[in-house]
């Protein structure tokens, strides 16, 4: 009698906490995640070719942006 009533806490958890982990795992399943439509934008390959005018509009949009020119600044860090 003594052996049951120093078990029958630790079965009552154990009986508890199982019945949680099962309801959790059934509602897990039944959580339906929604794929967003525009996905496919997302997945679709970047073209293989330089756009040259996107590139030299970044350039001067960097010159007239940076304090100091990216010329300049590494020219600062090479060793003389």
């Amino acid at each position: 009698m003594s052996l049951i009533k120093k078990i029958l806490p630790i079965l009552i958890i154990l009986l508890v906490m199982t019945i949680v982990w099962v309801g959790f795992a059934v509602y897990s399943q039944t959580l339906e995640l929604d794929i967003n439509p525009d996905a496919a934008n997302f997945i679709k390959p970047i073209s293989s070719s330089f756009d040259t005018e996107v590139l030299g509009d970044i350039t001067i949009k960097t010159e007239e942006s940076f304090p100091v020119s990216p010329q300049e600044f590494l020219r600062l860090n090479q060793v003389d």
